[in-house]
């Protein structure tokens, strides 16, 4: 989001270099009580950036931050390139390097089009040993990750495989565990938790012993990650599974339904039905958040737009124990630092999870198609081509430039530079004063 389904709303961030001085920008004009529609023009700085690179969109969905010993890492037709997180300056380049599976303290892994798993120095890329993981050409599914000390791969048409991140020796493979559009999910129990697609409608989780490979259980089901919580994985069950799609007129219909199974035996140990309702079939979720006791459900209404959020407490199936958020508009992002990010008519407001209280931001007034909050800021990439930088704290909009971009990957703060990374470009902005 197959992986846990994460709504799409990424950034790009197009070029346009002027002087430093103030830019006007169009920006919801709200009060602390009440949210304006109307907007108006104020000035607010204008970031200009750093420094800025052409580059490809691979990787653009990775998670975590791409940077290691000073450097932030990205991807041409020239191959994988390390730049120096302040100059923007190139520090090296791997010709046949592609976009970082895992980026550590001191390495970076990868996987060539050749079927090859690689392992460079991250401060120098000096290679520091490859293996052939894959037959060639490797297919765009091909992934690895690093889970508990092991580097564990996986290839759509050629099974998993586990190798020593030190010495990149062959742990074990295991070429009958079918990766079709497939998720590595970690180690839970002394169990490794993988998943994939049987028929892009139903899909398959894996339980295997981390130390051989060996499958210990298969579960197969219209079912989508949740998460996982004291030895159970907790998986989402489609709404057409749920009875939804019933020929039953009478069959019930729900807004989630949560099934439990637990990792070390692969056995179902509950299911449990959340909110009955009326017209499921115009309800379809995007993302299901698990955070402490509470569940968060974010679904796309098709009468309504959205996502729209609503909180479930875990295990509590009364209609009492949820709470919809459907008055503040359309999901954001979150919950993140106790705070759940929305939009309605172009205002974003967060609303505090504890006690409701709300912050009112002024922003560009366009749709917004990516937003992250890391530590007292937001940043925020709109539908009209505008970047925002702006106080968590207080709405404050702390500077804005013009992108003309549409997607956007993971940003990245490191010693007060932000690393905004787009399908053609990464560019690097200081971060506002206030919020260092």
């Amino acid at each position: 989001m197959t992986k846990p389904v994460a709504i799409a709303t990424t950034l790009l961030l197009a070029s346009l270099l002027t002087s430093g001085a103030a830019f006007p920008t169009e920006v919801i004009q709200a009060s602390a009580a009440t949210v304006s529609n109307s907007t108006t023009a104020v000035s607010s700085p204008y970031l200009t950036p750093l420094w800025q690179v052409n580059k490809d969109a691979q990787g653009l969905y990775s998670e975590g931050q791409q940077t290691s010993q000073g450097r932030t890492f990205y991807t041409t037709r020239n191959g994988l390139i390390a730049a120096d997180i302040t100059s923007g300056r190139t520090k090296w380049t791997y010709k046949d390097g592609t976009a970082p599976q895992i980026i550590t303290n001191n390495s970076v892994f990868f996987i060539t089009n050749q079927g090859e798993l690689v392992k460079v120095a991250a401060d120098s890329g000096k290679l520091l040993w490859k293996v052939k993981a894959a037959k060639a050409p490797i297919e765009i599914g091909a992934q690895a990750k690093l889970i508990d000390g092991v580097v564990y791969f996986a290839n759509e048409s050629g099974g998993m495989a586990a190798y020593n991140p030190a010495t990149g020796k062959k742990i074990w493979a295991n070429q009958t565990i079918p990766m079709y559009v497939g998720s590595l999910i970690g180690t839970y129990q002394n169990t490794l938790l993988v998943s994939s697609t049987v028929n892009n409608i139903r899909s398959q989780f894996f339980g295997l012993d981390p130390a051989s490979g060996k499958q210990r259980w298969r579960v197969e089901g219209q079912y989508a990650y949740a998460g996982y919580r004291d030895g159970q994985l907790i998986l989402r069950e489609s709404k057409y599974a749920a009875g939804t799609a019933s020929s039953t007129p009478s069959a019930p219909a729900y807004l989630m339904t949560l099934t439990s199974i637990d990792v070390k035996s692969g056995k179902i140990t509950s299911r449990k039905q959340y909110q009955p309702l009326a017209g499921a079939a115009d309800i379809y979720n995007i993302r299901t958040i698990l955070q402490g006791s509470s569940v968060y459900s974010m679904d796309e209404y098709t009468e309504q737009g959205g996502p729209l959020l609503t909180r479930f407490t875990m295990g509590q199936q009364a209609e009492q124990s949820s709470k919809s958020y459907a008055s503040y508009g359309g999901w954001l992002a979150g919950p993140v630092d106790g705070r759940v990010f929305f939009q309605k008519d172009q205002q974003i407001t967060s609303v505090n999870l504890t006690d409701n209280t709300t912050i009112l931001f002024k922003n560009p007034a366009s749709p917004v198609i990516h937003l992250q909050k890391i530590g007292k800021a937001v940043y925020a990439g709109f539908g009209n081509g505008k970047f925002s930088i702006m106080n968590a704290d207080t709405g404050t909009l702390l500077g804005t430039m013009q992108t003309d971009a549409g997607e956007y990957g993971s940003i990245s703060v490191v010693n007060g530079i932000v690393l905004i990374p787009t399908e053609h470009k990464l560019f690097a902005v200081s971060l506002p004063k206030e919020l260092r």
